[in-house]
C-alpha cells in the first residue's frame, strides 16, 4: 500500500494515478487530502501538489492536472535513464518529471483534440504525434515511466510491493471484404471487368472469371487457412466485420448475401466477433446504428466490440457515439502508418473524455501492429518488417499487458502486393507466443 496526498482531488488526478498504479502496474494505493494524516502515516508515501508540502517523496504537479480547462498540445520534455520523459518538474527523491501528467496527457490523446488534419481521410497519423517525434512510439512509455517511479520508491520503502499485468496475445482480423470476386453481383462484377480492361490488366480479368466459374478459389476467402494457422499456435483470432452499405470507402459485400451470412455464422460459433464501423457513419451515426443491428441479427448476439474503418477517430465525438451505441470495447487505437503504442501503454484502459473531464465505461484496447502499416505505408521488406515489430513484442512481454495485432483476410491470401504477408504474420505469431 502507498498513501498519496493530494490537496484537492479531481478527476484528472484520479485518472492519472489510476493509469500508473492500477493499469500499467498493480499496486495498492489510497488517496488522501488530509495532510496531517499523511505526515504521521508510516505507510510508503507520495505527495502530489502544486508546491512542496513534506520531506517525504513528492512531485510538484503540472498546472494541467489542476485545471480542467488547460489543454497542452506539446508538453515539455527531458531525457532520463535513456528515455525521453514528458512534463519535467521539481520532485523530492523521485525522477524529475510529473509521471501522472505525462501518463494522463499521452493516454487521453490530448494532442489529438481539435487537431487540424488535412490528409485525405482526416485522420491523425504517427508523424503528427509527439511520441514518434521524440522516439517513444515503439515503447510503452507509461509502463516504463511508472517503473522508474516505483523502483525509486522501493529503494526508499523496501517493503513496497507491486506487480506487472499478465502478458496476453490477442490476434485480430478485419474483414473489409470476404471475397475479391465472388458475391459482388452483376453490376460490380461488370464494372470491375471494365476497369481491368481499361487498365489492360488482362490477368486480373482472367483470374476473376476463373473464380466465378469455379475453376479456382477466391483468393480473399482464406478463412480456413487463417484459422488453421492460429490453431497451430493455440490461438483464437478476434474477427471484425464491415457490414456497411456499399460506398466509396465502404466496399464490402452485402452481409445479407448467402455466402457472407454463412461465413459470419460459422465464425461466430467459434470466435469473438466485433463491428467494423463504416467510414460514412463517422458523420452520419444512423449508419452505425443500422450496421450494429445487422451484425447482431446475423450473429444472434449482442455486439460490444468495435474497430473504426480506416482508424478514423475524432476525439471525443467518435467515442461518445460508440458509448451511445452500447459499445464497451474499442480496438481503433493504432496509427495507420506506423506500428507502436498510440496510447502510450500496453494495457487496455478506460476512455477519459476531456470534454466532460470524466472517465467512461468504454475501454480502449491498444492495437500495436498492423499489416497495412508495414507494407503499404512503410514499404518494408520481410526482414525490415519483422525487425520493426520485434521491440514492440518484446516490450509488451516485458511489461505485461495485451499485445494486439491486426491483419486482413486479403493480406493473408498472399496475393498481389501482399505476397510476403503470410510469412511475416507467421513469424510475428511465433515471436508473440514463444
Amino acid at each position: 500500500m502507498i498513501l498519496i496526498y493530494v490537496p484537492k482531488v479531481n478527476s484528472r488526478i484520479e485518472y492519472g494515478i489510476e493509469l500508473c498504479f492500477k493499469h500499467a502496474f498493480k499496486i495498492d494505493y489510497s488517496i488522501t487530502s488530509d495532510l496531517h494524516e499523511f505526515k504521521k502515516s508510516d505507510l510508503p508515501s507520495l505527495w502530489y501538489a502544486p508546491e512542496k508540502v513534506s520531506d517525504k517523496p513528492g512531485v510538484i504537479a503540472d498546472a494541467m492536472m489542476l485545471d480542467s480547462k488547460i489543454f497542452i498540445k506539446s508538453p515539455g520534455r527531458t531525457y532520463l535513464d535513456k528515455i525521453t520523459v514528458l512534463f519535467p518538474t521539481e520532485t523530492n527523491f523521485l525522477p524529475k518529471f510529473d509521471l501522472f501528467a505525462a501518463a494522463f496527457w499521452l493516454a487521453t490523446r490530448m494532442e489529438e483534440y481539435g487537431h487540424a488534419v488535412t490528409n485525405p481521410y482526416n485522420r491523425f497519423s504517427s508523424d503528427m504525434s509527439i511520441a514518434r517525434k521524440v522516439g517513444i512510439l515503439n515503447k510503452p512509455a507509461i509502463n516504463i515511466w511508472t517503473e522508474m517511479y516505483l523502483e525509486t520508491l522501493q529503494k526508499l520503502y523496501p517493503d513496497l510491493k507491486y506487480e506487472k499485468p499478465v502478458y496476453k496475445f490477442m490476434p485480430t482480423i478485419d474483414v473489409d471484404s470476404a471475397f475479391k470476386y465472388k458475391a459482388k453481383g452483376f453490376f460490380r462484377t461488370v464494372g470491375g471487368t471494365l476497369r481491368d480492361l481499361y487498365k489492360l490488366n488482362f490477368e486480373e480479368v482472367k483470374q476473376r472469371y476463373k473464380v466465378l466459374m469455379g475453376k479456382t478459389p477466391d483468393p480473399w476467402f482464406s478463412f480456413d487457412e487463417i484459422n488453421k494457422l492460429h490453431e497451430e499456435f493455440d490461438l483464437k483470432p478476434y474477427y471484425f466485420f464491415l457490414v456497411a452499405r456499399f460506398g466509396n470507402f465502404d466496399r464490402n459485400i452485402s452481409p445479407w448475401r448467402k455466402k457472407v451470412k454463412n461465413l459470419i455464422a460459422d465464425l461466430v460459433s467459434k470466435y469473438n466477433v466485433g463491428i467494423h464501423t463504416s467510414f460514412k457513419g463517422k458523420t452520419k451515426p444512423k449508419y452505425w446504428i443500422s450496421e450494429l443491428k445487422t451484425l447482431q441479427k446475423l450473429t444472434g448476439q449482442k455486439i460490444f466490440s468495435s474497430r473504426q474503418h480506416y482508424f478514423i477517430v475524432q476525439f471525443p465525438d467518435t467515442y461518445e457515439k460508440l458509448i451511445e451505441l452500447g459499445i464497451k470495447r474499442d480496438f481503433s487505437m493504432v496509427f495507420p502508418d506506423m506500428p507502436g503504442f498510440r496510447l502510450g501503454t500496453s494495457v487496455p484502459i478506460p476512455f477519459f473524455n476531456l470534454k466532460t473531464n470524466q472517465k467512461t465505461d468504454l475501454w480502449l484496447y491498444p492495437t500495436m501492429i498492423m499489416d497495412v502499416s508495414l507494407n503499404k505505408y512503410q514499404n518494408l521488406s520481410v526482414e525490415e518488417a519483422i525487425e520493426l515489430c520485434k521491440p514492440i513484442i518484446e516490450y509488451t512481454k516485458k511489461y505485461g499487458g495485451t499485445l494486439i495485432t491486426l491483419w486482413h483476410n486479403e493480406t493473408l491470401s498472399g496475393t498481389g502486393i501482399w505476397k510476403n504477408s503470410p510469412f511475416i504474420y507467421k513469424e510475428i505469431l511465433k515471436l508473440s507466443v514463444e
